[in-house]
C-alpha cells in the first residue's frame, strides 16, 4: 500500500514525479546561495538502480547522502523561505535506524515535514531551485495490537468547542475540566462528566473546595475514584493549587494551595500510577521548568525527585506517561520542537536518556498521548511554533504513533490510504488520557485547536484490537 503524500513549499516551477519505487538508496543536494537550488534521487528496484532526474540547478556544493541497504528513509524535515514561502532553504533526511544527513539546531525557515511510513519515491516543483517537495510513502505495521479510530457519539451539556483543557476517565465516567475558546481566556470552571453508558454529558455536582479560578492549560489524572488536578492559569496569569475530586461523594478538596505545593504553572503535563501523582515541567510565571514532583497519595506529600542534567532542556507541552514503574517524558517544546525522549526511575531516583528509532513522529508538543501496556501512543500536536506564540494555531500534524518503551520502536499506527478509515483532522493543544472503553484499551481524546485556529468539539477513541 503507497501513498502520495502532497508536495509542500512554492507553487512556482515545474511539476517533477520520479514515481514509485522499492526503496531510496542515495539523496543528493546542491545549496545555491540562499535556498536549495538542486536535488537528485537514486532509488533501488530488485537489483536495478534507477536514477532519478535532475531538479533544479546542479551547483558545486552538491553532497550525497547514502542510505544503508538494510535501511531505509522515514522522515523529511524541509524549511521555506520565511518571506515568500516559495522555495526550499535546508533539507534534512533521517532513517529509520536514526542516520541523517544534517542536525538543524536553529530553524532556519517555515517548517514542514513529510513521514508516515518507508518513504519510496519522491515528487515536487522546480525551475533552477527547488520550490516544493512531496513523497510517496509505503505502510505495513508490525504491532500485534493494531488497532483503529472511533468518533464517539456526544449528547446532552457538552464542554463544547474548547481547547487547552484536561479529561481523565472514572469507571465508565470521562471527566473534563478547564480550557480556552478564545486564546488566553479561559471559558469556566465547571467539572464536565461524560456517561460512557448513555453517551451523555453533565456538569458534575460540585461541594467543598471548589477551584476558585477558571482556567487553562490544566491538567488532571485519576487514581481509583478520585480525580487530581493540578496548575493551570486564567487570563491575568493567575495560577490554581492542586486539588482532588471524590467522583462518589462529588466533593472537591484543596491537597495543596498555590503558595506551598509546586511551582506554579501552565501548560505542564501530569500522569499517575497506583501510588502517586507526578507533575513535570511546563511554564511557570517566569520561565519553562524541567522539574518532577511527585504527590504520594497515601502520606499525602509531595517530593522533588531527582533533577534532570544538562542534556535534559527544559520544556512545556510534553508527553508524560508511566510505564511499568517508569515515568517517561516524551518531546516538548523548548522554544522550539524537541523529539527526545527520557524516562525517571523512581526506585533509583535517577534519569535516563534513551535512543529511539523506527518510524519517528517529528519533534512536537502539545499532542495528545496515552499508554496502552509497554507502549506510549501519540497522535497530532505542534511542529513549528506561531509567530503569534498561543494567540496562533502554529503548524499542526496529524498522525498516531506508538513507542514501544522496550525495544524503544516507534511505528505508524494509521492505516493510510484506507478511504473508509475515521482519522481525527490535524490538531493540537488537545486533551487525552489513557482509556478503555467497551473492554478495549486506548487513546481518548477531546477537543483541541484546527489548523485554522478554530477549536474542535468532537471525542475520539483509538482503540486496540489487543493489548
Amino acid at each position: 500500500m503507497v501513498l502520495k503524500l502532497e508536495a509542500k513549499g512554492g507553487k512556482k516551477g515545474n511539476v517533477w514525479d520520479d514515481g514509485v519505487h522499492e526503496n531510496v538508496r542515495k539523496v543528493y543536494v546542491g545549496q545555491g546561495q540562499d535556498c536549495i537550488s538542486f536535488v537528485k534521487f537514486e532509488y533501488v528496484d530488485g537489483s536495478e538502480v534507477v536514477a532519478g532526474d535532475e531538479h533544479g540547478e546542479q551547483t558545486q556544493q552538491v553532497e550525497e547522502f547514502e542510505v544503508d541497504e538494510d535501511d531505509y528513509i522515514v522522515y523529511v524535515e524541509a524549511f521555506r523561505e520565511t518571506v515568500t514561502q516559495e522555495t526550499i532553504v535546508a533539507l534534512k533526511f533521517e532513517t529509520f535506524k536514526g542516520k541523517t544527513n544534517m542536525h538543524i539546531e536553529t530553524s532556519p525557515g517555515v517548517k514542514f515535514v513529510l513521514q508516515g511510513g518507508k518513504i519510496v519515491g519522491f515528487h515536487g516543483r522546480s525551475t533552477d531551485v527547488l520550490h516544493s517537495l512531496g513523497a510517496y510513502v509505503s505502510f505495513s505495521s508490525t504491532l500485534d495490537s493494531l488497532g483503529n479510530w472511533l468518533k464517539v457519539e456526544q449528547k446532552g451539556k457538552a464542554p463544547g468547542l474548547r481547547c487547552s483543557h484536561a479529561i481523565a476517565q472514572v469507571g465508565n465516567k470521562i471527566y473534563s475540566f478547564g480550557g480556552e475558546f478564545t486564546p488566553n481566556v479561559p471559558i469556566d470552571k465547571d467539572l464536565y462528566v461524560f456517561d460512557l453508558k448513555t453517551g451523555k454529558w453533565s456538569i458534575a455536582p460540585a461541594t467543598g473546595d471548589i477551584p476558585h479560578l477558571s482556567c487553562l492549560g490544566v491538567r488532571m489524572v485519576s487514581v481509583g475514584t478520585n480525580l487530581y488536578v493540578f496548575g493551570g492559569r486564567d487570563a491575568d496569569r493567575k495560577y490554581n493549587g492542586f486539588y482532588s475530586y471524590d467522583t462518589t461523594k462529588n466533593v472537591w478538596k484543596l491537597l495543596t494551595p498555590v503558595e506551598e505545593g509546586p511551582t506554579p504553572r501552565s501548560f505542564h503535563s501530569m500522569a499517575a500510577d497506583e501510588k502517586s501523582v507526578y507533575v513535570f515541567g511546563g511554564v511557570s510565571a517566569t520561565e519553562r521548568l524541567k522539574t518532577l514532583d511527585a504527590y504520594n497519595i497515601v502520606d499525602q506529600k509531595w517530593k522533588q525527585c531527582a533533577t534532570p542534567g544538562e542534556s535534559f532542556s527544559i520544556r512545556g507541552g510534553a508527553g508524560l506517561e508511566v510505564v511499568q514503574g517508569k515515568v517517561w517524558v516524551v518531546y516538548g517544546f523548548n522554544g522550539c520542537e524537541i523529539d527526545d525522549v527520557h524516562y525517571y526511575d523512581p526506585v533509583e531516583d535517577k534519569w535516563t536518556q534513551v535512543e529511539t528509532f523506527g518510524e519517528k513522529p517529528s519533534a512536537r508538543s502539545v499532542f495528545a498521548s496515552a499508554v496502552v501496556g509497554k507502549h506510549i501512543v501519540i497522535f497530532g500536536g505542534e511542529v513549528a511554533m506561531d509567530p503569534q506564540a498561543h494567540v496562533g494555531p502554529g503548524q499542526l500534524m496529524d498522525g498516531t504513533f506508538a513507542l514501544n518503551t522496550v525495544t524503544l520502536k516507534w511505528e505508524r499506527l494509521d492505516k493510510l490510504g484506507e478511504e473508509k478509515e475515521v482519522t481525527p483532522e490535524i490538531r493540537g493543544w488537545t486533551a487525552s488520557t489513557s482509556a478503555t472503553i467497551n473492554g478495549k484499551k486506548g487513546l481518548l481524546m477531546h477537543g483541541g485547536k484546527a489548523q485554522t485556529n478554530d477549536r474542535f468539539e468532537d471525542l475520539f477513541f483509538y482503540e486496540f484490537n489487543s493489548a
